[in-house]
């Protein structure tokens, strides 16, 4: 079975070489910030500490690694119970669900996908290197933990999840009940350790947010959390000095594994017709993707089911309209809510927090900058391949008989009521994080409405114009098109910043600029959509 599965998988690499370039560029990128803590704690040659050094703060490491862990895990938990079996092409359906191979064999091999997003996922947190050191002083050691546990404790996570959704794949109320119990288990945990650290430090807020992280790993109660909390025991054991507890949770964490090995080894599992049902939805996709659908959006569609929700109206180029609120209220209850907007921002947030609650003082150009980079490139991300780009790639949406200009109008206008709900939820985030003034998150909420159009835009032109290239290509040049002309728009806010010593000057000032770019590309847009639909 497995010689099969590394035969196709060796078949897919070398029909891409490009991929084993991109990975020994993930390899250097990642040697190379691993050893940023260990070359910003040289000695300078007197002997002396330079200005960049951070002490090392044993406490908060601990914490941080119970946290990140158990954070992961939780999270790729709740991923496998409601994806578990969705990582299913037509081509493994065929291949693997038609073949001399067992049920257990093929969940394993939906994994795969996943643990992809895995990958990224710890290779964007070795990329925030220069911010962990700056604010608890992290060595390489930690950050190698930190990063290679994440990857492992998402694993157990998702393949204790796999299992239940597989189990209990013909039965959605099994499945809410799983869901339920596992996050009545994770908020039991985490009121006991509230209420303990309540009942020891009557004062919590004297302790502070490193504070709270320190005691957070110190507490017995998420020690013994389920997977994570016991491979956590093994770095903590490690870093403290203390054997027993490295050896504990060494052996707890071989117990977890054999676990896992009993429980897929015991029950019989039959997944095989929500899997093909998935694997045709995937299918029915794959002209979407080629338009540069985020897997976001991609797994959200897969999983939508038909409900009680209208369409609200509509004809002509004024149905996409409805289509588009249609799209939303079925992911998050509210035509103007997109629901992986809302992801992004709870993302952007808990970034903030931990930054703003550092050594990096809420006042600091690096908290400032981090603001500003992570929601216009986030949002860069989101609407650059969107409902709007990937309206434009479905055959009927050039039978309609009206202008290209209309019709894509007509996607805008449904798309800025969900533009400014995120850009009010953005600028609250400056008001509240960064300490923005009103006027200033204002003005920011502002400018990101100009950004999201202006980055909706050009991918859409890209997209277009360019399709001959390939779907991977093309992604790339998607993104770094956008990311380019999004930079481009930037730049009218630092000088305008530095001339004036007005962030409000500034925003307003990328705010125009990115209108103007919008509003210069807009009809080259509307009209290369009607030369592709000719």
């Amino acid at each position: 079975m497995l010689n099969a599965y590394l035969y196709r998988v060796r078949r897919s690499l070398l029909k891409h070489p490009w991929k084993f370039i991109l990975v020994i560029f993930f390899l250097a990128v990642f040697v190379l910030m691993m050893a940023y803590p260990t070359l910003m704690s040289m000695p300078n040659s007197d002997g002396t500490m330079g200005s960049s050094y951070v002490p090392r703060d044993i406490g908060v490491v601990t914490g941080g690694v119970y946290f990140i862990l158990i954070l992961m895990f939780g999270f790729m938990f709740f991923t496998g119970v409601k994806n578990g079996v969705i990582g299913f092409s037509t081509a493994d359906v065929v291949f693997h669900m038609s073949g001399p191979f067992t049920p257990r064999f093929n969940l394993l091999l939906a994994a795969s996908g996943t643990l992809q997003v895995c990958l990224i996922f710890t290779f964007l947190l070795c990329t925030q290197t220069a911010i962990i050191y700056q604010a608890i002083g992290v060595s390489t050691a930690d950050l190698l933990f930190l990063v290679l546990g994440s990857f492992v404790s998402a694993v157990f996570g998702y393949f204790t999840g796999s299992f239940f959704g597989a189990r209990f794949s013909d039965n959605d109320g099994k499945k809410r009940i799983v869901i339920i119990v596992a996050a009545a288990v994770i908020l039991a945990f985490l009121a006991v350790f509230a209420v303990n650290l309540l009942i020891e430090n009557p004062d919590v807020r004297s302790l502070g947010l490193k504070g709270i992280i320190s005691e957070f790993g110190s507490s017995k109660i998420i020690k013994i959390f389920p997977g994570a909390g016991w491979l956590a025991m093994i770095y903590d054991g490690i870093i403290n000095g203390s054997v027993v507890t490295s050896v504990a949770g060494g052996i707890l964490t071989v117990g977890f594994v054999a676990f896992l090995v009993v429980f897929y080894g015991h029950f019989e599992i039959d997944y095989y017709e929500e899997a093909i049902e998935y694997a045709q939805k995937a299918q029915d996709l794959a002209e979407q993707k080629r338009a540069g659908v985020d897997s976001d959006t991609a797994a959200m569609t897969k999983r939508a089911k038909v409900g009680k929700e209208k369409m609200g109206g509509g004809e002509g180029a004024s149905a996409l309209t409805a289509i588009h609120f249609l799209m939303n209220k079925r992911g998050s209850k509210f035509f103007f809510v997109n629901p992986v907007a809302m992801m992004y921002r709870v993302i952007t947030a808990c970034y903030l927090v931990f930054m703003g609650r550092g050594n990096l003082g809420s006042e600091s150009s690096a908290l400032l900058m981090s603001a500003f980079m992570m929601m216009i490139l986030l949002n860069a991300v989101l609407y650059a391949g969107g409902k709007t780009v990937m309206e434009f790639t479905k055959p009927f949406v050039y039978l309609i008989p009206e202008k290209a200009s209309r019709k894509l109008l007509a996607c805008i206008r449904a798309d800025l009521p969900e533009m400014c709900f995120d850009a009010v939820l953005c600028g609250a985030l400056m008001y509240f994080l960064v300490k923005f003034t009103l006027i200033e998150s204002l003005a920011f909420a502002l400018m990101m409405v100009a950004f999201d159009l202006l980055s909706e835009t050009t991918a859409l032109l890209i997209m277009r114009s360019m399709p001959a290239l390939g779907k991977t290509l093309l992604l790339m040049i998607r993104n770094l098109g956008t990311f380019v002309v999004a930079g481009i728009a930037c730049i009218p806010i630092v000088i305008v910043y530095f001339i004036t010593d007005s962030m409000t000057a500034g925003i307003l000032t990328g705010a125009g600029a990115g209108a103007i770019l919008f509003l210069i590309m807009l009809p080259i847009a509307s009209v290369v959509v009607e030369k592709a639909e000719m």
